[in-house]
């Protein structure tokens, strides 16, 4: 078990960092919780993306994770199957996967106490926590946040990938992983869920996932909010970007998880 301090309104506020493992069938998910000084019912879950892990990348969600923290809400940073340090396989990961890796994570939230939870999800990982959320009893997730979620998992990569069935690829999965899919896919699961939603993404996303989420906007119920930053990439590697998309994402979950 570690500790952090995390700046919030001028002050140092510790943080302690512990490692657990959730189990899922026969897998075994790593997580790292990241409890603020007082403990409290609120807690976000952060969903990574296609190829990631629970730190993400340039250590983005390690950074999202501290400042919730900082600011009295708890948050769990976990790796689904086959990425990571949890269990299994990578190249048997599946949108349906990821799907029941989320569930199992929030039934273990529940278990433990947590009666206000947020979901945040990074590309993949936010097309996986739409589906997910819009999948749970009403009223179980409390707010929604995503960043350059993918828009839908129909079109996107419709037709298996060479390179990406290839042995040679690390990165590789199976060609289930084109077929895999949740019945109700992203933008119709989206208009079905009922609690607050934002999705942040930069106007130098990957091709489609712009113009694909506005569609999925107009759809959805409010409240919810598109945040577009200018000169921002997929995953926010500037650091004028990541402050400011953090910062909001703080402030986002803050009002809502009461």
């Amino acid at each position: 078990m570690g500790s952090a301090l995390t700046k919030s309104g001028g002050m140092e506020n510790p943080v302690v960092e512990k490692p657990y493992i959730i189990k899922r069938g026969p897998h075994r998910l790593a997580a790292m919780l990241h409890q603020p000084e007082l403990p409290g019912p609120r807690l976000v879950i952060l969903s990574h993306g296609f190829t990631g892990q629970k730190a993400e990348t340039g250590r983005l969600f390690v950074d999202m994770a501290r400042a919730l923290a900082g600011r009295g809400m708890a948050a769990l940073r976990f790796d689904f199957m086959g990425s990571g340090d949890s269990s299994g396989n990578f190249t048997d990961m599946t949108p349906l996967t990821e799907m029941a890796d989320l569930h199992a994570v929030l039934d273990w939230a529940r278990r433990r106490g947590y009666r206000q939870i947020g979901v945040l999800g990074l590309s993949m990982g936010g097309g996986v926590a739409i589906c997910t959320v819009a999948d749970r009893p009403a009223g179980d997730v409390g707010a929604l946040c995503t960043w350059s979620s993918v828009p839908n998992f129909v079109s996107w990569r419709r037709d298996s990938d060479p390179a990406a069935v290839d042995p040679e690829n690390c990165n590789r999965v199976s060609r289930r992983f084109f077929t895999d899919r949740p019945k109700v896919d992203v933008p119709a699961a989206y208009a079905t869920i009922v609690c607050p939603k934002l999705q942040i993404q930069g106007d130098r996303d990957l091709p489609g996932f712009r113009a694909g989420f506005a569609k999925n906007m107009r759809g959805a119920i409010p409240p919810k909010r598109h945040v577009i930053i200018a000169g921002a990439d997929h995953t926010f590697s500037r650091a004028s970007h990541r402050r400011r998309v953090i910062r909001m994402t703080a402030d986002f979950f803050a009002r809502w998880l009461r």
